[in-house]
């Protein structure tokens, strides 16, 4: 198999990036704001080197979009541009495992196709960066394995600043990728002094978030541990991922199934045999290797299935270059078009293409039946999170607005998770609502906010106990049940909180709890 030209590569990739932006600039705009985006606009109003659960990119991202009113497509400008850039450096991995025409334009349609990609692309999260940055890694790196100038190595460390100012998981790819070259050949690349450079700077870069978390007390890790033992299933029964080691494994390597399309399965399992097996691909065999080591490091440590995702686009290429090198032209049709044609007809599960009477009637088509028959839902829990924030901020508006004016000037608006007291911090406003506070994560940074506590609005179930603990009345005032957000939340209560056992300042490191 011939490799495409360098400049023939770059016209493809650019076209077919272009194409992902555009795909995903139109999806962008179906539903409402992600959970998390909102928590990432109240971040944006608190900025700092770091946050308990997350560096800051995704903050300062949200914080650009201020001036534009933090419009939908202005908080999602730079996922969707970081989904066109992977599929555009899919491309180029792909070119540089010595594909062809054919392999460059399938691993860039694959990587465009890939669930994860679909829902990273349209929507503002910490692992939105992952499928481009981990992609441009790994390219970079099998450059230099190649021979290519090691000055590259520099870029390399630029890349991975960016990567872990977004999430800190590329440690795993370069952890994977580290000891895959340790044990092939192209170990040698290692044992050049501009690596350990490339090392330091990216250390450099790295260093202001470094030393937040530090002098914090490395609070990630308490998110990490608590993220663990408090994982539990969405409200309509679904888990991905689970406390139990063993059972957690099993549902991760579902998800890796799942997520890297199923359809394309044996393409990119076969293309990874085929790295590990050297042959045409002798150069780029440390990738396979590092794929499996990546993979068994994922188990060991618990991780969602997500957590790995920025690897998919360049199993991607690995798969299409090997189809493509395959000598029988059959194959490469029919596994080619069987993931394409697959990818396409299961997309709108994974990116919001359709509306919400469309999304039921598409799954109701595949055999997917709504979990309730009377009214239908949609199954998808990632979308559901987009849906009745604006609601929720009316519902408690009026809670509040029914209290007398001496009572609402000390009357503190509360929320046992980020994501609810994000949605009141960002749609409150228009209903009369003051500033939320919560005891999650950065929210418990920001502290009770000069209330005394003395009457308190909470939203939610999960702290209920400890409301009853530390108030002498707790009164229920109604329970929120948005119908299109059932199968992630379940039903929100609001209530009514007064006659504290203390001021709310010395109450306040009894609400605190980290995880996602």
């Amino acid at each position: 198999m011939t490799r495409l030209p360098r400049g023939t590569t770059t016209y493809i990739a650019t076209g077919m990036g272009l194409a992902a932006t555009l795909l995903h600039a139109f999806a962008a705009l179906r539903y409402g704001y992600y959970r998390d985006e909102l928590y990432f606009i109240a971040c944006a109003q608190h900025l700092a080197w770091g946050y308990p659960d997350q560096p800051p990119l995704v903050a300062v991202t949200a914080w650009l979009a201020g001036p534009f009113g933090y419009a939908l497509l202005a908080v999602r400008g730079f996922p969707i541009l970081a989904a066109g850039g992977a599929v555009a450096a899919t491309c180029l991995v792909a070119r540089e495992l010595g594909g062809n025409r054919i392999a460059v334009v399938l691993a860039g349609l694959l990587a465009l196709l890939l669930p994860t990609s679909l829902f990273l692309g349209s929507t503002l999260t910490t692992t939105s960066f992952e499928p481009l940055t981990w992609t441009l890694a790994i390219w970079l790196v099998l450059r230099i394995a190649r021979g290519d100038d090691s000055r590259l190595w520099y870029a390399v460390a630029v890349v991975t600043a960016f990567s872990l100012y977004g999430k800190y998981s590329i440690v795993l790819l370069l952890v994977a990728l580290k000891i895959g070259l340790l044990l092939t050949p192209q170990r040698r690349i290692l044992y050049d002094r501009r690596l350990i450079a490339a090392c330091v700077l990216a250390l450099v870069l790295v260093l202001p978030n470094l030393m937040w978390q530090i002098s914090h007390g490395l609070p990630f890790l308490a998110v990490m541990h608590e993220d663990i033992v408090g994982r539990q299933a969405f409200n309509s029964g679904v888990s991905f991922e689970s406390a139990d080691l063993v059972r957690n494994a099993g549902l991760f390597l579902g998800e890796q199934l799942l997520f890297a399309n199923l359809f394309a399965l044996p393409i990119w399992i076969l293309g990874v045999v085929a790295l590990l097996r050297g042959g045409s691909f002798s150069a780029a065999r440390f990738l396979g290797v590092a794929f499996l080591v990546l993979l068994v490091i994922a188990l060991a440590l618990a991780a969602k299935g997500y957590y790995i995702a920025g690897v998919y686009p360049a199993l991607c290429a690995v798969g299409a270059v090997w189809l493509a090198s395959l000598r029988l032209r059959w194959p490469v049709r029919v596994l080619g078009s069987v993931a394409v044609v697959g990818g396409i007809a299961f997309a709108p599960m994974f990116a919001p293409f359709l509306d919400v009477s469309g999304l039921i009637a598409y799954q109701a088509a595949l055999g997917i039946p709504p979990a309730r028959a009377n009214p239908p839902h949609f199954v998808q829990p990632l979308f559901a999170e987009e849906f009745g924030w604006n609601e929720l901020a009316r519902r408690v508006g009026k809670a509040y607005a029914d209290l007398s004016a001496a009572t609402r000037a000390r009357t503190a608006i509360f929320a046992d998770t980020y994501g609810d007291a994000a949605a009141l911090d960002f749609y409150g406003p228009r209903y009369g609502l003051p500033p939320a506070i919560s005891g999650q994560n950065a929210y418990y940074d920001w502290g009770p906010r000069n209330y005394d506590g003395s009457t308190v609005i909470a939203i939610g179930a999960s702290q209920q106990v400890q409301l009853r603990a530390v108030f002498r009345h707790v009164t229920l005032i109604e329970t929120y049940l948005h119908p299109d957000r059932w199968s992630a939340e379940g039903p929100t209560p609001i209530w009514l909180c007064t006659d504290p056992i203390a001021p709310l300042a010395q109450l306040w490191p009894r609400f605190k709890w980290y995880g996602a």
